[in-house]
């Protein structure tokens, strides 16, 4: 059995000293890069993308191409690690793609209700390649 424990996690701006209502730093933005204009309806827009996985703004990325991009540490570390418990820190769009892949049940719906918790940590338990089970902690409740 191999164990990977996803933690989300976003780049801070440490200037404030309010660890709730702390922003991103400039890189921590450009690292969640949806497009180059600002999108007045993001609502509208997450719903698209949850909705088909191939839309993508001129300058932004398609929900499957994060997908596929993210897809790739996962499967490595069950490849080169198999058996052991394994830390991965990412994003909450990046980890939400992660657990659609292995459970096309996590939609629209679940990302919204994880959007504002931060860190989140999500326990994969593997048989080989093959997901065994799966828990979510919010550390704040």
């Amino acid at each position: 059995m191999t164990v990977i424990y996803f933690v989300r996690h976003a780049e801070p701006d440490y200037s404030n000293h309010n660890d709730v209502e702390r922003p991103l730093t400039e890189k921590g933005l450009s690292d969640r890069r949806l497009d180059s204009v600002w999108i007045e309806d993001i609502e509208s827009f997450f719903v698209r993308q949850w909705g088909d996985f191939s839309y993508k703004l001129n300058d932004g990325e398609a929900l499957g191409e994060v997908q596929q991009r993210n897809i790739v540490a996962p499967q490595r570390v069950l490849e080169r690690y198999s058996g052991q418990n394994i830390v991965i820190g990412t994003h909450g769009t990046e980890l939400s793609t992660i657990i659609n892949y292995y459970d096309s049940g996590f939609g629209y719906e679940q990302f919204c209700e994880i959007k504002g918790l931060m860190p989140w940590i999500v326990r994969m338990e593997f048989n080989g390649t093959e997901l065994f089970g799966i828990q979510k902690y919010n550390l704040f409740e």
